[in-house]
């Protein structure tokens, strides 16, 4: 994806800062525009467009109730450039599609925000098993919740007919793994020990 369309560059670019907190970290809009390329590179090269309408729960900024994200797709091209956090939210969205810039979400394709931590128990990330790669990638102080879960082959048993465990797969202690955090954003991707146990797509 290296000649994207304007309006698939206006349309990340209002994502990327939508979904960003309103402390503007430069590397946390960044990210999230990269976390969006990343997946739809990852996912046979779809546009922006295509991603929103296959996974419509993957960004809430896109939905029209986030103001960042609809004064951004308001905006005339002239009052992009004469907005400085605005014009910079577009060129890290035209940089995260031509890979331009270092990827400052370090391989993301998913992130949250604080609601990872005022919604923690009832999260799906959290539910489904959070670790972190570092540190300094929980900053809002949670708990990882990844437990070690073995994966078996499957075989049918030539007497009953029924299927049985087989050799193992794999084993992973959580799905997600964090890659980085910058402003109030914590980036994520699969866990690598969970894609090949399971077969997953990294990009679904």
């Amino acid at each position: 994806m290296t000649t994207a369309e304007p309006s698939q560059i206006k349309l990340l670019a209002a994502i990327a800062y939508g979904e960003a907190s309103i402390l503007d970290d430069n590397d946390e809009v960044g990210g999230i525009a990269f976390a969006v390329a990343n997946r739809a590179r990852a996912w046979g090269n779809k546009t922006i467009s295509e991603v929103i309408s296959a996974d419509p729960q993957y960004t809430y900024a896109a939905n029209g109730s986030n103001a960042r994200f609809n004064l951004l797709m308001h905006a005339t091209s002239e009052q992009i450039e004469k907005n400085s956090t605005l014009k910079r939210a577009i060129e890290w969205a035209q940089a995260a599609l031509d890979q331009s810039k270092p990827d400052p979400s370090n391989g993301a394709l998913w992130w949250d925000g604080v609601d990872i931590k005022t919604e923690y128990s009832k999260h799906p990330k959290v539910k489904k098993g959070i670790k972190f790669s570092s540190p300094t990638h929980n900053i809002f102080g949670i708990k990882e919740t990844g437990k070690t879960i073995v994966v078996y082959w499957k075989v049918r048993n030539k007497k009953t007919g029924k299927e049985i465990a087989s050799k193992e797969r794999g084993r992973y202690d959580s799905v997600y793994i964090s890659t980085a955090a910058f402003g109030q954003t914590i980036f994520w991707k699969y866990n690598p020990d969970f894609i090949k146990a399971t077969g997953a797509k990294e990009y679904k």
